[in-house]
């Protein structure tokens, strides 16, 4: 799940305005809309061809699920890399480095010959996706007209929302051709028409290497040039893979010398980044100092929930729909369509909702509606017939939306604005993490728990809405109270 990323990947950072192009936004926004979309899109379409992989590759199920895993790591490790490179190149340059990046990554992806080459393939990708899906949203926000920002971004963010939910759909369709490596084929072509209109339309920025100053103005002294904690950041991401291959390899192996040496060198990692992150004089990659603000620790986990909840279910779904009912092509992301309708509807409204009540009782019903659901599928779901699946699936998107949206709009409410990009990004960093932990935990039950895999994988996701209804206790109420 994704949300909107102007201000939470920390691309705030000033840069000198191009010249207004009369008639000219409207090819660039279509161009920064549509390679969002495609930057989402590619983090869930690889889901309905695991199985596919796992057979043509000829390697397991552990190992083929980090063909995501990669993609959303990667991902995440931009984000804390925005504003120093979009201060430090300009928007505009970002954007095209992260759309070149997508397209190489997408072909050589198409002619991988092992799991681990579209591993390392689908890493590049992500590399670039994590820059396209910000960069195209901060563009965005600077090429519409004053009185269509509103409209401009919104409409952007809905694609963004809805497209994890599409990436099913569209992998398979893609995938009926018989060739999996179409999935990554369909992009080339995207890709170097997005580069072209992107050449055309979208004006050149003159990169400010510095940060406007808090208050702003004429007069005023400018900020320190953002930097890159790129210490910080190889520390996090490089113990956390440690730790999620750990679970892998526990899954294959059992807790053998590999499984628990990568156990132990992933938590010492992480271990190094806590005390980084704690002394550092410069904004870390994951700023843990935020979580002393009241009320924000307590929204990071459940955006954690949230990316465990949304990439678990789409990564099993598919699977599920073809083992049980035999669904092939599109008809595989026929249930994770389903989620994506009811959260359509309620992260349509629960955001707005949330300005007068609050996000505790959005996100305490919401988390209700959710356990319910899923435990309901994780017992009953050889009995079920689809229909009843389909519509189980849309109740639990319905409540599931509640729990997302009003969470992420709590940390503009709880933090400064000058604390806001870092927390955005904190929020985002947290739901990819959570989402790969999701896709493993996938592969490691499919190893471990046999034919109960998705009874165990969904009692799992069920804790997790149980635990967002514990945490919403710690949420704020209505405004009012809040501020008092």
């Amino acid at each position: 799940m994704t949300v909107n990323t102007t201000v939470g990947s920390g691309t705030q950072t000033e840069v000198a305005e191009p010249a207004e192009e009369p008639g000219a936004p409207t090819g660039a926004l279509l161009a920064l809309g549509l390679a969002a979309l495609v930057a989402v899109l590619d983090g869930t379409v690889v889901s309905v061809a695991l199985r596919t992989l796992t057979a043509d590759l000829h390697a397991p199920l552990t190992t083929v699920v980090w063909t995501s895993v990669g993609y959303l790591l990667a991902a995440a490790t931009m984000l804390p890399l925005l504003n120093w490179a979009t201060a430090r190149f300009g928007g505009r340059l970002v954007f095209l480095v992260g759309l070149g990046l997508f397209g190489l990554g997408s072909a050589l992806s198409a002619l991988a010959w092992s799991a681990g080459a579209l591993i390392a393939f689908r890493v590049v990708q992500g590399l670039g996706g994590g820059l396209l899906e910000p960069t195209s949203l901060m563009l965005a926000a600077r090429l519409a007209r004053q009185d269509r920002v509103g409209r401009v971004l919104g409409t952007i963010s809905m694609i963004i929302n809805v497209a994890p939910a599409l990436g099913p759909v569209v992998g398979g369709l893609l995938l009926a051709t018989g060739h999996w490596q179409w999935i990554f084929v369909v992009n080339i072509p995207l890709t170097l028409g997005l580069f072209a209109v992107a050449i055309a339309f979208i004006p050149a920025d003159r990169p400010t290497g510095r940060a406007e100053a808090a208050t702003g103005g004429a007069g005023t002294e400018p900020a320190a040039a953002p930097r890159a904690d790129l210490r910080g950041l190889a520390l996090l991401t490089t113990g956390y893979v440690g730790l999620l291959f750990a679970l892998t390899r526990s899954g294959q192996a059992g807790a053998d010398a590999v499984t628990i040496t990568a156990a132990v060198a992933g938590a010492a990692l992480l271990a190094g980044y806590v005390r980084h992150a704690l002394t550092a004089r410069t904004p870390p990659a994951f700023d843990l100092r935020l979580l002393r603000r009241p009320g924000f620790a307590t929204s990071l986990a459940v955006m954690c929930c949230v990316g465990l909840l949304m990439y678990g279910q789409q990564a099993a779904l598919p699977i599920f729909g073809a083992d049980r009912h035999h669904l092939r092509g599109a008809g595989q992301g026929l249930l994770v369509c389903a989620l994506g309708l009811g959260l359509f509807v309620s992260m349509s409204w629960g955001g707005r909702v949330s300005d007068r009540t609050g996000p505790r009782p959005l996100v305490r019903a919401g988390a209700v509606v959710t356990a319910a659901g899923l435990t309901t599928f994780a017992f009953a779901h050889d009995r079920l017939p689809l229909p009843a699946v389909f519509a189980l699936f849309v109740g639990i998107g319905l409540g599931f939306g509640l729990t997302a949206s009003p969470t992420f709009a709590t940390v503009f409410r709880l933090l400064p604005p000058a604390e806001q990009p870092q927390g955005t990004t904190a929020v985002f960093m947290s739901v990819q993490l959570s989402a790969s932990l999701g896709v493993t935990t996938l592969g490691l039950l499919q190893a471990r728990a046999g034919a109960h895999w998705l009874t165990w994988l969904f009692v799992l996701l069920a804790a997790a809405a149980v635990a967002m209804l514990v945490l919403s206790r710690g949420l704020p109420g209505r405004p009012t109270d809040a501020q008092t």
